[in-house]
């Protein structure tokens, strides 16, 4: 099991650290085109906006979350607090979900003006991020507990 979740988390890597090459690359390029070239890459705001969105979305799947310190380092309340965010972080990343689902729904089959593709890839952002993010913030909790950083 343990091979499986390096594999994933190896992936997981990987496609956030490639898109966040295509966003330098992408935007470097329109900088230079704009200033030294003075022409635009016309496709290339509508790119970058949608690849900021996947790279937000993924990324935050393996952040390690701001806390207050002097409330959740008491002893006897980390369990309970680590419960309670646990129920409301998935109870937060269902409303992402469900709000890419609705908004998918209603705008999915508008298209980007430039790329042509669908906007269904952007709400896909909230679902897919979301889910998973719901799902590895579940597996965190059943693991064991680390100490905390002094």
């Amino acid at each position: 099991m343990a091979g499986l979740v390096n594999l994933v988390v190896r992936l997981w890597r990987i496609t956030v650290g490639g898109l966040m090459l295509a966003v330098v690359v992408l935007t470097v390029s329109q900088v230079f085109a704009r200033y030294v070239l003075n022409s635009s890459i016309i496709w290339a705001e509508e790119a970058n906006r949608l690849l900021y969105v996947w790279v937000i979305l993924l990324a935050a799947i393996g952040a390690d979350h701001m806390r207050i310190g002097l409330v959740a380092d008491k002893p006897r309340l980390r369990p309970v607090l680590a419960r309670v965010g646990v129920i409301a972080g998935v109870a937060a990343l269902g409303l992402v979900v469900w709000g890419g689902w609705t908004m998918n729904a209603v705008f999915g089959s508008d298209r980007y003006v430039t790329l042509g593709l669908s906007k269904a890839w952007y709400f896909w952002a909230a679902i897919a991020g979301g889910a998973a993010w719901a799902v590895v913030l579940l597996w965190r909790s059943f693991l064991p507990e680390k100490e905390p950083k002094t």
